[in-house]
């Protein structure tokens, strides 16, 4: 998460790092715990109807351009049917498209609350106070809502490194946490993503620091607002004299070659 995007979070109205409904929020990412849900299906399908408006819009651009440049270059009764036909049928798919995004988006911003995009209850949750693992049952049922499958400690899971190759044949990878004895499973894709074997590599080292309280929050943009809420974390900041706003306040261009630094130590790391 870029620093600009912290910045706007920031100046939104009633921000804050300890909001209400943290809580009984089933999306979380703080110095207490990641708790992960998923899309619900209203969402999906409002997104899929506005992605496929969007991506139609741009394809008929080029369709447009033939369309008009054959029409004016050619003649003849074939050509004079098609110039007939198509300039009348392009326009009403550019309508028809421009409706999808549009009308996607004016759903969006109407029902907040109804296309809040998330399942009302989590999937998984990894708590740093506590050092457990939340497993919640189906949450796309009512009856199921925040019923907790299996509490377990964080210690007792294995991680897994799952690779798929995707249609050019290029492996990617996601990670899995598997209990050693019961039957519990959490899929960190969904928080993740599938992304190279480095990255999973790095972002497991992640969470086994955020889940060991001895030591401090790990040192990301999205963790910043939370560290001065994080006794351990708060402790060591004091000593090495860290900026509280070092992320947040870095200019984009610095922020840009920070990364690519810290890849190159993340590759160093694990590579050699």
């Amino acid at each position: 998460m870029p620093p600009k995007r912290l910045r706007e979070l920031e100046q939104m109205p009633n921000h804050s790092p300890r909001p209400t409904d943290r809580p009984e929020h089933p999306l979380r990412w703080d110095e207490e715990c990641l708790r992960y849900t998923s899309q619900n299906k209203i969402d999906f399908f409002i997104g899929v109807v506005r992605g496929l408006g969007m991506v139609s819009f741009f394809a008929l651009i080029p369709i447009s351009i033939f369309v008009v440049f054959y029409g004016l270059f050619k003649r003849g009764n074939f050509e004079a049917e098609f110039w007939k036909f198509s300039s009348w049928i392009v326009p009403i798919f550019f309508v028809v498209f421009s409706l999808f995004t549009w009308g996607a988006n004016l759903i969006y911003r109407l029902f907040p609350k109804y296309t809040a995009g998330f399942q009302p209850s989590p999937m998984w949750e990894l708590n740093r106070r506590t050092g457990m693992v939340k497993v919640f049952a189906n949450s796309t049922k009512k009856s199921t809502d925040w019923k907790v499958a299996h509490e377990l400690p964080f210690h007792e899971f294995d991680c897994y490194l799952q690779s798929s190759p995707i249609s050019q044949g290029i492996a990617q990878y996601n990670l899995s946490l598997v209990h050693y004895s019961a039957e519990a499973h959490v899929a960190l894709v969904g928080m993740f993503g599938v992304t190279s074997r480095l990255d999973q590599l790095a972002a497991w080292d992640m969470l086994q620091r955020f889940m060991d309280t001895s030591q401090p929050l790990p040192d990301s943009p999205q963790w910043e607002q939370f560290r001065s809420l994080d006794p351990t974390t708060l402790e060591w900041e004091k000593e090495i004299a860290r900026p509280p706003r070092f992320w947040r306040d870095m200019e984009d261009e610095a922020f840009n070659q920070k990364i690519v630094e810290l890849q190159d130590r993340i590759s160093a790391f694990y590579f050699g």
